[in-house]
């Protein structure tokens, strides 16, 4: 194994910890954020709180991009050396290469909207 390889099959499972961690913290911290500032009114939370919620929606969406390029490439590897391969194939790949940047942008635009209206209760809160 070539240290390209290992590399990105490395990046490909170090991808799928960060997706599955930063998902857990946009459902998790998301709403826990939204009941402090809508029902307890809490004026301790930071403004670093709630712009967390915009790091943690990027990097799942980085971290998406990342694995959907990891696995490119080890599917070119593959055609590389298997050589002749049916478009069917090719095309049932790349549609698969897709479904976790897409899961990932929905994770991203749902950890935007809990930052807006956090952030937007914050302010009002805080003035």
């Amino acid at each position: 194994m070539s240290m390209f390889e290992y590399l990105f099959t490395t990046l490909g499972g170090i991808t799928f910890l960060l997706i599955g961690v930063s998902i857990l913290g946009v459902l998790i911290y998301g709403p826990y954020l939204t009941v402090q500032l809508f029902w307890n009114k809490k004026k301790t939370i930071k403004k670093t709180n709630i712009d967390s919620m915009i790091v943690l929606g990027v990097i799942v969406f980085i971290s998406g991009i990342i694995n959907q390029i990891a696995g490119m490439i080890e599917a070119l590897e593959v055609m590389i050396q298997v050589g002749d391969i049916s478009p069917q194939l090719v095309m049932g790949g790349i549609i698969e290469s897709f479904r976790i940047p897409v899961l990932c942008a929905f994770v991203l635009i749902i950890s935007l909207i809990f930052w807006y209206f956090n952030k937007k209760k914050w302010e009002s809160i805080n003035i």
